[in-house]
């Protein structure tokens, strides 16, 4: 039967399991426990799955094995999982994992097993895509297929091959989403957030005459003065006619002739 390109991955772990998972996954001398014997079925589980070429499926198999039962050679399964998946810098960031929790946990990892890791992460490191990232402004954030984006030691992103959308934000400035595609010839990625544009805020309109307060001033001081000269000509105005009285003395008064003496 004609084997697919990536075969070597599947067929690596299983050689390589086959020499050290009896110890790692607790099938010694001592009677493997319930959560051993857990690991060890999802392990088999994943192995299988690969070699259908189910890699997502035999992914969370052999994840949930090594949540488990935590050994190099799962890990290396989880490895070469990632790599037919496409996910390289994942897939080199677990085979460094494993081998630094192995050295942290003094556990000797077979050479066979070791030739394997080797080769294995040669393989997605020349895969891996590595930009030189410009930004504009440059103290903005940038986030990759939603994820902040972390840089290398030397400022470099690190990224699998293949379409991934960033997003560049930074304070004053239009948040801005770019898709791009990489490749191993794309040495620079510049992204730029537009400065945002300012909008003047309306002059406010001067109210009309009516409403100002030196109109209404004017209108209270001649109202004021109308109703005082009202107030006036009302004071002073006779009520009533005035009716004449008597004269004081009788000078030059002229009586009828029937009371004349």
């Amino acid at each position: 039967m004609r084997r697919s390109p990536l075969r070597w991955l599947s067929i690596a772990p299983v050689v390589a399991c086959l020499l050290v998972a009896p110890a790692v996954l607790g099938a010694g001398p001592a009677k493997p426990t319930p959560e051993q014997r857990e690991a060890r079925a999802l392990f088999d589980q994943g192995l299988a799955l690969s070699d259908e070429g189910k890699w997502s499926e035999a992914l969370e198999a052999f994840r949930k094995s090594d949540d488990i039962s935590p050994s190099t050679n799962v890990r290396f399964n989880i490895a070469a999982s990632l790599r037919a998946l496409g996910r390289y810098v994942e897939a080199r960031d677990t085979l460094d994992g494993a081998v630094a929790d192995a050295e942290a946990r003094k556990v000797p990892i077979k050479p066979a097993l070791k030739t394997e890791i080797d080769k294995l992460r040669e393989d997605v490191t020349t895969k891996i895509v590595r930009i030189e990232l410009q930004k504009s402004p440059t103290d903005a954030e940038v986030t990759v297929d939603g994820v902040p984006l972390k840089l290398a030691s030397d400022g470099r992103a690190e990224l699998d091959p293949g379409k991934h959308v960033f997003v560049i934000s930074a304070k004053g400035h239009d948040t801005t989403t770019v898709t791009k595609t990489l490749s191993q010839g794309d040495p620079t990625l510049l992204l730029t957030a537009p400065r945002r544009a300012t909008v003047e805020a309306p002059k406010p309109q001067e109210p009309p005459f009516y409403k100002r307060g030196w109109f209404w001033g004017t209108v209270g001081g001649v109202v004021g003065a109308a109703a005082l000269v009202t107030v006036i000509v009302v004071v002073t105005r006779p009520d009533a006619p005035v009716v004449a009285g008597p004269p004081t003395s009788t000078v030059d008064r002229v009586f009828p002739a029937i009371v004349r003496f």
